[in-house]
């Protein structure tokens, strides 16, 4: 027989754990000293211990623990407590999994960019891209509460910045064609008809970085214009603006900190002129 500090020791339970094991009936010492009040643990205490050890490891409660213990006998009784707790492990693995992919674009997108602060324009390829998108008409500030339906319906598959497709090749007040849009990983199944999940296919672009709030976004449109003609390029639709450090998802970012990637497609002046 074992002295609770003992059985304690050699179970890996605490004193505290053992008797209140004791008091609610979970595990009951072989033998308690008359006088003294002492507990004395032996084989079918320790095989006991062994057992809820193990219920302990694979997550069972305290609660969960009380109830097998007044209703199982032998590990056929075991079975439908084991069978609960693996649905809700199963159910837990599901939330685990989107809080995985939510913080790994969380980190994505607050890690610093390696960008050149002289906001140089470049053209080149982009490749294919997975996105998520809702196309509407209205106007340019009701974007955000796309976004929103977005990052609550697909963002568990987001693998990249938050964009906007602009349809229009000039300026509109209150009916501008656009598209607000996540980058994926997949494209998934949703149950809303209102997302467009595709491939947008590569595209040659003149990009540039704008470093600043979204209302001083028109003087590095005019530099990408003038860039774009003077190497005699045609502009297409949709444009596209990639918010790299937008508002954050999380703590409020302020405006002069934003960071946002304008491309405008383009191609040769040359090949517009072939098309129908």
């Amino acid at each position: 027989m074992l002295t609770i500090s003992e059985f304690s020791a050699a179970t890996r339970l605490t004193v505290k754990t053992l008797r209140m094991y004791h008091e609610e009936g979970i595990l009951v010492p072989e033998k308690i000293d008359p006088s003294s009040g002492y507990r004395y643990y032996g084989d079918a205490a320790w095989q006991r211990a062994q057992a809820l050890c193990l219920l302990r490891e694979l997550g069972f409660s305290h609660r969960e623990l009380k109830e097998i213990v007044q209703d199982c006998h032998d590990d056929c009784d075991l079975q439908q407590h084991l069978a609960k707790r693996l649905s809700a492990v199963k159910q837990e693995l599901v939330r685990m999994r989107g809080v995985h992919d939510r913080l790994a674009v969380y980190l994505d997108t607050a890690k610093e960019h390696t960008m050149k602060a002289n906001n140089t324009i470049q053209l080149k390829e982009v490749p294919e891209t997975i996105i998520c998108g809702i196309r509407f008409k209205g106007a340019y500030d009701e974007i955000g509460k796309y976004f929103g339906i977005l990052f609550k319906k697909a963002g568990r598959y987001m693998r990249g910045p938050a964009m906007a497709l602009y349809y229009d090749s000039e300026y509109r007040d209150s009916d501008a064609d656009i598209e607000a849009a996540i980058v994926v990983s997949k494209i998934p199944q949703l149950d809303d008809d209102s997302i467009s999940c595709r491939i947008l296919p590569a595209q040659r672009v003149l990009s540039l970085l704008h470093y600043g709030p979204y209302d001083q976004l028109g003087n590095s449109y005019r530099r990408l214009f003038e860039a774009r003609s003077e190497r005699n390029l045609a502009s297409l639709v949709p444009s596209r603006e990639l918010y790299l450090k937008g508002p954050g998802m999380i703590l409020p970012r302020k405006p002069e900190k934003f960071v946002t990637e304008i491309q405008i497609p383009v191609q040769d002046q040359s090949q517009e002129s072939k098309l129908p």
